[in-house]
């Protein structure tokens, strides 16, 4: 207020619209002051954006309309002008800027121009709290615009400083792509639109909505570098501090799961993150060099050079495939004398390598890795890691097999991390008085926090949004609402609904609950009693085709999670129904009818836990938080939902390395497409979908450095 006072003596009037004009200029040109929730404070962390912070401060502008608003910006952006004029060297021309400044002078003016006519609709700047540093969230941020960002305070917390380009960390392990061109600092992403915390949120409280956070502090030797940085327990000096949001974005991702297998934490390399790639790197250049000593025996050298990987995946198949490269090309001119006795086993517990992906691709892979001398184990568990051998059981017939190792790789996919799960029980216990949203299904999945088809996390009342690993979309269950469909499909009021009733309200509904379609699909041919069984069986097979291609040709536009469901078949859906026709009259009382919708629901299935899916829900979260309107409450929730419709998942297809220049296509619609040419067109598309210019130069380079030049074996 002396401030403000002050510059409105300045102008020497008070009380008009000129008044707050000038007053409005004098006070922006002051000094850098931040503006928030209507008190007037210097900060010099803030020194580096004061304009929008003055201009989005609703509390200080209430009452004065925009002309005020829009009045005061300008003027801001015109004290920062000056301020760069009076910067300006010595030297230069009276009155100019400096070069250097005049793109920072003309931003700031167009972004707090925007912001002012920009502004959240609740009159304020809710505070939101991301959490993490992956797809999810680099997505979102990245999708906001400047002025969109700067309707809310957002502050962005993870214990990762960088983005991490997940899809080429397999080539990390041998150097044919280095670290440090497939990250990006996540302050380069982040900057003019939110702020960054380097810290590992510890608890996350749902009803006083705040985060515990912590992170160690000074080590008492200050040139240690190898520290915990972020310990779970208490340690002396550690630095704890909470941090208030109104709206939670959370995309903490997932942890590598080892199926509580004896010895994988103690003995196997997890693969998830830059520095699991290096301690591989590293780990695959020390036994080379250790088999290459004069006193290692044959033995020894055998055991040292066998390389176990443990999944068929596409991580665990690009993984073998970057070091059947490296084997190939480096090793054979590094190491002459090795060669003969290195081993690669890549070890699947399925008949099929990249069982997701299309059956030609599964095909292609284990030719390539048979070219590339690589066996594939297929139908093997592996029951136990021990620091020498690797103990697996063959199901086929139970027989135990152990291998020697001198590297394992542990490719096994993820499971929820301990956040997440605190997080579902806090939510839980939240709503421990709301017997309606019937707790016993609201966060029942294991994979991680159950959202719905808007990506809030079902119990939170639109303050937490979970996006990628962290997550699985739920579609609407129909189970929930068994009581209104009964009535309204009971059109006789007889109490029981018979087949032509069904049919009619599955087919009405399917709109709704796509997962009632392939039901009335059913229901429609076995209301036809004149057909002998195997004509309905074959007009079931031709609709059974029809869905799937027309689902397939959907999936090209978009998809919701509701039409992921699991296909049955017309002999399991008959099954289905005799199970809950227990009097066999082929009528369903209400208890019947409940019974077959909970059998229905569990068909559904969720989106894969892909970069693609927590990449375009950020995108989509992104769009939601552009309308201006969540706030952290349910109301607020409820129009921005409406406004923007449930996130659609758009699969662009599947890409995956097989070795020595091939890599495979999954298209929907055209199917696999494999060979050298699919290899460069995955190289090309991974290089072009860097975040940046500079690492899409940098994987660009690497490509081509690899190629001349080979991969760089030497250890730090």
């Amino acid at each position: 207020e002396p401030a403000m006072s002050a510059a409105f003596a300045v102008a020497g009037l008070r009380g008009s619209s000129s008044a707050w004009n000038s007053g409005a200029a004098a006070a922006a040109a002051a000094a850098p002051f931040s503006l928030s929730a209507g008190s007037l404070t210097g900060s010099t962390a803030d020194a580096h954006r004061p304009v929008a912070k003055a201009t989005t401060s609703s509390d200080l502008l209430s009452g004065l309309g925009a002309q005020a608003a829009v009045a005061g910006a300008a003027a801001a952006a015109a004290a920062a002008s000056a301020t760069q004029r009076r910067r300006a060297p010595r030297g230069s021309r009276s009155g100019s800027v400096a070069p250097s400044a005049r793109p920072r002078a003309r931003r700031a003016s167009r972004v707090t121009a925007a912001a002012a006519a920009a502004a959240h609709q609740s009159g304020r700047k809710p505070k939101v709290a991301v959490l993490g540093s992956g797809w999810g969230a680099v997505s979102f941020v990245k999708g906001l615009s400047e002025e969109e960002a700067h309707m809310y305070d957002i502050t962005l917390i993870s214990p990762r400083n960088h983005f991490l380009y997940t899809p080429l960390l397999p080539t990390c392990t041998m150097g044919s792509i280095e670290e440090r061109s497939i990250v990006t600092p996540i302050r380069e992403i982040i900057a003019g639109k939110a702020d960054f915390l380097e810290a590992k949120c510890e608890h996350i409280d749902p009803v006083a909505k705040k985060l515990v956070c912590g992170r160690a502090g000074l080590q008492p030797r200050r040139s240690d570098m190898n520290y915990e940085r972020f310990p779970e327990e208490k340690v002396d000096g550690k630095l704890t501090f909470e941090v208030d949001y109104d709206i939670l974005v959370y995309t903490v991702g997932a942890e590598p799961n080892d199926f509580n297998c004896p010895g994988v934490k103690e003995h196997a390399f997890l693969f998830k993150e830059v520095e699991h790639a290096r301690n591989i790197r590293n780990k695959i250049s020390d036994v080379f060099e250790k088999a290459a000593l004069p006193m290692t025996t044959p033995e020894e050298r055998d055991a040292l050079l066998s390389f176990v990987i443990v999944g068929g995946g596409p991580t665990g198949v690009e993984v073998a495939a970057d070091l059947c490269d490296f084997l190939r090309d480096d090793v054979s001119k590094l190491y002459p004398k090795l060669v003969d006795h290195v081993k690669v086993r890549l070890i699947n517990t399925g008949e099929h390598l990249l069982s997701t992906y299309d059956q030609n691709i599964s095909k292609d892979s284990l030719e390539t890795f048979a070219r590339n001398g690589v066996e594939v184990m297929k139908g093997y568990r592996v029951k136990e890691v021990t620091p020498n051998v690797v103990k697996t059981l063959r199901k086929s017939d139970g027989e135990l097999v152990e291998l020697p190792y001198g590297c394992i790789v542990w490719c096994t996919g993820i499971k929820i991390n301990k956040l997440s799960e605190q997080l579902k029980k806090s939510i839980l216990e939240m709503n421990a008085d709301k017997p309606e949203l019937e707790l016993s299904t609201l966060q029942e999945n294991r994979q991680g926090i159950v959202t719905d088809e808007w990506l809030q996390v079902k119990g939170s009342w639109g303050s937490i949004f979970a996006l990628g690993d962290a997550s699985t979309v739920q579609g609407q269950r129909v189970t929930k609402v068994a009581d209104e469909l009964f009535v309204e499909g009971d059109a006789d009021g007889g109490g029981t609904l018979c087949v032509d009733e069904m049919k009619a309200l599955f087919k009405k509904k399917a709109t709704v609950y796509p997962q009632l379609e392939e039901y009335a699909t059913y229901f429609d041919v076995s209301s036809n009693d004149d057909e002998p069984d195997d004509v309905r069986q074959e007009i079931m097979s031709v609709f059974a085709g029809a869905a799937k291609a027309g689902k397939a040709a959907n999936d090209l536009v978009s998809a919701r999670v509701s039409t992921k469901t699991q296909k049955m078949g017309a002999s399991a859906i008959a099954d289905q129904v005799k199970m809950v026709d227990i009097d066999g009259n082929m009528e369903l009382d209400q208890e019947e009818f409940k019974q077959l919708l909970r059998g229905i629901d569990r068909n559904l299935r969720s989106f894969p836990a892909t970069a693609q899916v927590a990449a375009q829900q950020g995108k989509y979260l992104a769009k939601v938080f552009a309308t201006g309107v969540p706030a952290g409450d349910y109301e607020s929730f409820m129009e921005a939902r409406d406004k923007a419709g449930f996130f659609t998942y758009f699969h662009k297809g599947a890409l995956a390395y097989l070795g020595d220049g091939n890599a495979a296509f999954d298209v929907p619609i055209i199917g696999a497409i494999t060979g050298k040419l699919a290899g460069l067109g995955w190289k090309a598309y991974e290089t072009i979908s860097q975040v940046s210019n500079k690492n899409r130069t940098l994987v660009g380079w690497d490509w081509v450095r690899t190629e001349i030049f080979g991969r760089d074996t030497s250890r730090f």
